[in-house]
């Protein structure tokens, strides 16, 4: 694959930033991890040696993988990243600090992807130094597995920061939707919120039974 992203940047490695390590280093890259919890590295050590199993046995591992490299600071785990993504617990004001933190350490042309299912880009753009270069980038769990990964942005995100977004996920083997207008819930999980009230509904009015649902 011709990737003209060579490194990436993971900050916040609960499950849904480890599925990304997983993946970007399953396809070549180079990952620069960091999470403030104490063991995060022998968790994510583990979880990258059962997640690649299941992507080799998919057939979906390059040839070699690339590495990951584990970082003491979030400012550290940026530097030299031209892509960053961003999975830090769904808190506004956590995800602005850590931004702040990391502003004087972001590469001027790297973007930075949220992984939030359900926070807006004018939220987390507020009084940021790289507001146009925010987007959101919102995987399916297990993100190393699943391919669809919905992209938004606003009318304060460079429409180059959307598409340079799209592209590197396309490159990678995503699937790419685009939110063309911010909407809580986003795309997928708006529809898989309607399915599941219908279901609830058939069941309570007597129309089908748990099981048949199910």
């Amino acid at each position: 694959m011709d990737m003209p992203v060579e490194r990436v940047a993971v900050v916040g490695c609960g499950t849904i930033g480890t599925g990304w390590a997983i993946f970007f280093r399953a396809r070549g890259l180079e990952v620069r991890v960091w999470d403030p919890a104490a063991d995060h590295a022998d968790r994510i050590e583990r979880a990258v040696e059962d997640g690649e199993a299941d992507l080799r046995t998919l057939g979906l591992m390059a040839q070699p993988p690339g590495r990951i490299v584990f970082c003491a600071r979030a400012e550290e785990a940026v530097e030299g990243a031209s892509f960053v993504q961003e999975s830090a617990p769904e808190q506004l004001e956590l995800k602005r600090t850590l931004y702040r933190r990391i502003a004087p350490a972001l590469p001027p042309d790297a973007l930075l992807a949220s992984s939030t299912s359900f926070l807006q880009p004018s939220a987390l753009q507020e009084d940021l130094p790289f507001a146009e270069r925010l987007v959101v980038g919102h995987p399916f769990n297990p993100p190393h597995l699943i391919p669809l990964v919905e992209v938004m942005g606003n009318d304060h995100t460079a429409q180059q920061a959307v598409t340079g977004a799209e592209d590197f996920y396309r490159l990678t083997g995503k699937v790419t939707i685009r939110v063309r207008r911010e909407v809580p819930g986003h795309v997928a999980n708006r529809l898989q919120a309607a399915l599941w009230r219908e279901a609830i509904h058939l069941v309570k009015t007597g129309v089908a039974s748990v099981e048949d649902v199910d």
